[in-house]
């Protein structure tokens, strides 16, 4: 019973202030270009306010979404996790229809801080999830055509 209350102790702070944080926009992010056809690949930048990857027993990773909204045959939606690197590095991701084609109109993008406990096998494993944190913003426009 000890060890369940020290847990969801250990584990409030971390997900109550993620969830304050969520607002924050803390990263300067830029977008090139900044409005393309249905099938322009936008390149996401930003410098790394943290180190990510695997440090010890924490996993951090940046994950890039944007969408907007739904059409029919048309991507509305992408998401990627971009590399891991080091605090102040230049982070680059680029955000592609793939094989399919934008959505025409405005796409509302964020940069996520994620974190994960990383455990070995055959470790007790502690019961923590930490909420993404809403680093930075940045828009998109896509044209008919």
């Amino acid at each position: 019973m000890a060890s369940i209350v020290v847990l969801g102790m250990a584990g409030a702070p971390a997900v109550s202030g993620a969830a304050q944080a969520s607002g924050a926009s803390t990263l300067h992010v830029s977008v090139k270009p900044r409005t393309g056809s249905s099938k322009t690949h936008f390149a996401i930048s930003f410098r790394a306010a943290e180190t990510t990857g695997t440090v010890g027993t924490v996993h951090r990773a940046y994950r890039i979404t944007a969408g907007d909204q739904a059409g029919q045959g048309c991507l509305s939606s992408a998401a990627r996790q971009a590399a891991p690197a080091k605090v102040g590095a230049s982070v680059r991701v680029v955000l592609s229809p793939g094989n399919s084609s934008w959505c025409a109109g405005t796409f509302s993008g964020a940069v996520w801080e994620t974190e994960s406990i990383v455990c070995q096998p055959g470790q007790v494993c502690p019961d923590i999830v930490v909420a993404p944190r809403k680093v930075g913003t940045f828009t998109f426009r896509v044209t008919r055509g």
